[in-house]
């Protein structure tokens, strides 16, 4: 995927490229100016576009002018600023958590992540591995954030929240730019892009490497065996027309992630420092025809496979060798074995969007998915599922100021059943900037492939294995029924936006049951079945500020009360969470910019940061800019971050950074 970038670099594009670069330069000004003009438009909750004071569900937006100024290294750490989210790494740096609500931060799977409308939650083992996204931050449009359940739109596991990330269109991005990252703890990134047009059709191909020096020492203050490296590679080819448009997403990338030694008792232990290799590749294909002036057709495919190794060499004693794998040797046995995972993915969805009248509109879809599961180490071989799905979602607007949303989708899943999911809202307009809304969702959380396949066991590399731990029944899903009202209101002339949220969270037998392996002398069950019942109370406030001087702000604050009778669920989740982002231009070229996270107890300790830079811009010639900065970022906290092992050997780093454009 590398190469194919750096070839996508000696494609010319057309003469009619120059009228886009002139475009592209004032990019930042005309996207800042249009956002103090007009109700930014949303797609996430429905689906179809709405102006966002029309939406009656909770709804935050990240767009282009702030993931420019924040200076963020990857697309995750974007959603720290969205009302309830904790963005941290549990076991390892490469391994992060981004969680809403919380609960268990070991392998956080309640949320639905979207890329361009491709899934990349995991259904093999459920969690979201944000370090194997093709995707770079420097190639993302905008993040919205539906906060709460949205499963009538996007099916089983949108439970907590649905994260779509949009990426920018190849027009937007005309030429070439190159960023670079360096910190003084030794991380890095370097990224690169090439864009072109050439007559309807547009293409960017763009590539990043980056590395992760990770936590210093652990909880007795030993060297960690942490930090990873990554490279990755994304080619989008688009061609719009009047009446329809055209899209092909190519993505692959590498990690090489570092993974602490295993102590295995009975003194037996890793002797190597064990290494965690991925590959992943996407393939993404999507068409859309206006078929009258009224109705739109839209067909998606795409295709996700991860595949994952993990090598362990370990020193066995004799009485641990012989009780796992029925031996009789005299003398300590050195071996190797691989902890493995190859996860697919074919996904294929219809979709049409009606217009029945100015007051209708309908959206409605049909799909299919297939997932597999592919693992020695965990399933004793593959297991795989099949899930179809029916929805429809409805806009009606009743009068000027009433709008009624509502919609459901029907799935039916192989391995969990059947399932209907659905949802209403309802919108009151006190004017074209300022609405209240309440709404009400269903949905569930079905078990992953290994919730319901569960055979874990060790195979030598001489091929002996085990006994296995393994799965009887499997899991019940996981429900939730969401009761929520808000407010938001917009005010243009000042380029300020507000929205305050209230919510109650009735979940119902959320799954607990440990999968660990347990089967030291015979073949054994894994614990299933146990299940908590948690209701989670909160109140949520963004505010939103741009100033016609070119200043931003932009504050959060949430506050959760989470009812349950398990400490360490409670223990998982953050009762008060609070960010503040600023940025200010000095003069024309130079700004100062920061921004300052709080999170109390998260993970049983307070978690509190700030990051301040200074930025200067200048212009290289023709169409040619640049920007630099230099910065630092501290802790505040003195506090391990989540895992007790989790520590550095300094609060604080400095670091540099640089984008050119040309």
């Amino acid at each position: 995927m590398c190469a194919v970038f750096f070839l996508a670099l000696n494609v010319p594009a057309s003469a009619e490229a120059d009228n886009f670069l002139v475009a592209a330069e004032l990019s930042d000004v005309t996207v800042y100016e249009s956002f103090l003009d007009s109700i930014p438009v949303v797609i996430t909750p429905s689906k179809m576009p709405q102006p966002r004071v029309d939406v009656s569900s909770s709804l935050s937006v990240l767009d282009g002018e702030f993931i420019r100024r924040v200076n963020m290294q990857y697309v995750e750490d974007l959603l720290q600023f969205v009302p309830g989210f904790s963005v941290v790494p549990y076991k390892s740096s490469s391994q992060k958590v981004a969680s809403y609500h919380g609960t268990q931060l070991d392998q956080y799977r309640r949320i639905q992540v979207l890329v361009n409308g491709r899934s990349v939650y995991s259904t093999g083992l459920a969690r979201v591995e944000w370090a194997t996204l093709p995707l770079n931050i420097e190639d993302v449009a905008r993040v919205e954030v539906n906060r709460g359940p949205n499963a009538a739109s996007y099916g089983i596991n949108s439970f907590f929240a649905v994260v779509n990330i949009i990426t920018r269109s190849p027009l937007e991005t005309l030429g070439n730019s190159m960023s670079a990252y360096s910190g003084s703890r030794g991380d890095y990134r370097l990224y690169g892009q090439h864009s072109g047009l050439n007559g309807d059709w547009s293409y960017r191909a763009s590539a990043s490497t980056s590395a992760v020096h990770g936590f210093d020492e652990d909880f007795y203050g030993n060297d960690r065996h942490d930090g990873h490296r990554s490279s990755m590679g994304n080619m989008l080819i688009q061609k719009e027309t009047v009446n329809s448009s055209f899209d092909l997403d190519i993505g692959a990338s590498h990690l090489k992630d570092k993974v602490e030694p295993e102590d295995y008792g009975l003194d037996s232990y890793d002797i190597n420092k064990p290494m965690r290799l991925i590959d992943r590749e996407h393939i993404k294909v999507s068409y859309r025809q206006q078929v009258s002036a009224d109705h739109e057709l839209k067909v998606q495919y795409y295709y996700d496979q991860s595949d994952m190794d993990e090598y362990h060499q370990a020193v066995l004693s004799p009485s641990f060798y012989n009780q796992l794998f029925g031996a009789l040797s005299t003398v300590p046995v050195s071996t190797s074995t691989v902890v493995d995972l190859l996860e697919t993915r074919h996904d294929l969805e219809l979709q049409s969007t009606w217009e029945a009248s100015k007051n209708l509109r309908l959206i409605s879809a049909v799909g299919y998915r297939w997932d597999e599961a592919d693992s020695e180490h965990y399933l004793s071989g593959k297991a795989n599922d099949e899930v179809f799905r029916l929805s429809s979602n409805l806009e009606y607007r009743a009068s000027d100021r009433w709008i009624v949303n509502t919609g459901a989708m029907f799935e039916r899943s192989q391995m969990g059943g059947s399932f209907l999911s659905p949802k209403f809202g309802v919108t009151y307009k006190l004017s074209e900037q300022e609405s209240f809304r309440f709404n009400v969702s269903e949905a569930v959380r079905t078990p992953d492939i290994a919730d319901q396949y569960f055979k874990w066991h060790y195979v030598l590399s001489t091929g002996e294995m085990s006994p296995t731990t393994y799965a009887i029944n499997g899991e019940e899903e996981e429900k939730i029924t969401s009761y929520e009202i808000g407010y938001y209101h917009y005010w243009p002339n000042q380029g300020l936006s507000t929205d305050i949220r209230l919510y109650h969270d009735k979940v119902r037998d959320m799954v607990l049951s440990q999968k660990l392996f347990t089967a030291y002398v015979a073949d054994s069950p894994v614990e299933e079945g146990v299940v908590e019942d948690v209701i989670i109370n909160g109140a949520e406030l963004e505010l939103d500020w741009r100033f016609q001087s070119g200043a931003i702000t932009r504050f959060t604050y949430a506050y959760q009360d989470t009812k349950t009778d398990n400490i360490k669920l409670k223990q998982a989740t953050t009762p008060i969470m609070m960010s503040f982002f600023g940025s200010v231009p000095l003069t024309d070229r130079l700004a100062i910019n920061s921004y300052y996270w709080y999170g109390k107890e998260l993970g049983g300790r307070d978690y509190e940061f700030i990051n301040s830079w200074l930025s200067y811009k200048f212009a290289l010639g023709g169409y040619s800019k640049a920007t630099m900065g230099v910065g630092t970022e501290a802790r505040l906290d003195d506090n391990a971050l989540v895992s007790r092992h989790n520590n550095l050997a300094k609060d604080a780093f400095a670091y540099v950074f640089t984008n050119v454009t040309f």
